[in-house]
């Protein structure tokens, strides 16, 4: 049994738990093949940061209902817009107790072990902030308290399972286990999935994997079918996130996309592809794009570009210090695609009929070219 601790910021990238690397993860602990641990203090942190992120969304739904009900409707309009507000004022609580269930019923699907906050955790994490040892930097650092509690959870699940694989974007963290010889760590869940650890109890449950994966290669080599899914659904897959570069003037060197044109090129990585499970198959992927893009600049810093070095954005009063400005880009981006394949039975020779999906997995860079 390979047991396995997330922290929160793992669930936090990912909080509906919809990609490949959690549903390999799912597969994996329904098949008893890893046990997923959830420390009370990454439960609740989690469950309070997506409480927040749905009460602020609600917030707003609110607010622009009252704002639309005072413009000049007919009153049947209005009427149903009243209705809508009390309807959604009254379902508040529910909705909020709705998104904390959320991952504890995810939890209790795949078996997952949820621990409360013990005495021992409490007094060792404590000890952390008063003497300011790992993950603490300094003497009582207060922010870095949930942490002190999500290690002090990590040593005791090690005590009573020996080795446990920690993943984690916070280095604070792992450089606390750095010489724990019992407690692997991982950058991302990408990382743990990609694992030979990983990948090979992976394997176990399909065992034709390599000629699988052959058999994908030489389908797009001949038909480009994952290439084309790609380059027809990106442009909205990347519709308003954000990118950032330093020639951007706008007080974060950040823009967010507003359009796209067609993407230029794409290149498959089929020497990483990886097996997901349950016929499932990711490929990286890195392609070229342009896109429209705004940002806001300072009216002063505008006024000072020169055509010779730099094309001036178009431009909209945004405020009486900034413009919105918008402007081309041309993009990197850099993903995840994803392949479904109903596996039983299948006839290597005839694969395109037992392809059941492609998706675009997830984006993990855009970076001005």
């Amino acid at each position: 049994m390979i047991h396995v601790i997330l922290d929160t910021n793992i669930y936090r990238k990912n909080p509906d738990r919809e990609n490949l690397n959690f549903k390999a993860l799912e597969e994996l602990a329904k098949a008893n093949s890893i046990r997923l641990h959830i420390p009370y203090v990454v439960l609740r942190e989690f469950q309070t940061q997506q409480k927040e992120i749905y009460l602020k969304a609600h917030s707003k739904v609110i607010s622009g209902l009252s704002k639309l009900s005072e413009k000049q409707l007919n009153t049947d309009i209005l009427n149903k817009l009243e209705i809508l507000k009390d309807l959604l004022e009254d379902e508040l609580e529910n909705t909020l107790s709705n998104t904390e269930n959320q991952i504890t019923n995810w939890a209790n699907n795949i078996g997952a072990n949820l621990y409360p906050l013990c005495l021992e955790q409490a007094n060792a994490a404590l000890e952390a902030y008063f003497q300011g040892t790992p993950p603490l930097k300094s003497i009582k650092k207060r922010e870095d308290i949930p942490d002190s509690f999500i290690v002090q959870s990590i040593f005791k699940l090690n005590k009573e399972n020996n080795d446990i694989h920690v993943v984690s974007g916070d280095n604070k963290i792992k450089d606390t286990f750095s010489n724990e010889g019992e407690i692997t760590t991982y950058n991302s869940l990408s990382d743990f999935i990609k694992s030979d650890l990983i990948q090979a109890e992976l394997k176990d449950t399909d065992f034709i994997i390599s000629q699988l994966i052959e058999a994908i290669r030489q389908h797009e080599k001949k038909c480009r079918e994952i290439t084309n899914f790609i380059s027809n659904n990106i442009g909205e897959t990347i519709m308003w996130k954000t990118f950032t570069d330093q020639s951007i003037p706008d007080d974060n060197n950040e823009a967010t996309i507003s359009g796209y044109e067609e993407v230029e090129h794409i290149d498959l990585d089929f020497s990483e592809i990886r097996y997901y499970g349950n016929g499932q198959f990711g490929i990286p992927f890195n392609l070229t794009i342009t896109v429209s893009a705004y940002y806001y600049i300072f009216k002063s810093d505008y006024c000072m570009i020169s055509d010779e070095e730099h094309t001036p954005p178009s431009v909209t009063d945004h405020n009486d210090h900034y413009f919105e400005a918008e402007d081309e880009f041309k993009l990197n981006v850099v993903g995840l695609a994803s392949i479904s394949l109903n596996i039983n039975n299948i006839n290597l020779e005839n694969i395109s009929e037992y392809i059941t999906k492609y998706n675009i997995d997830e984006i993990t860079d855009i970076e001005k070219y």
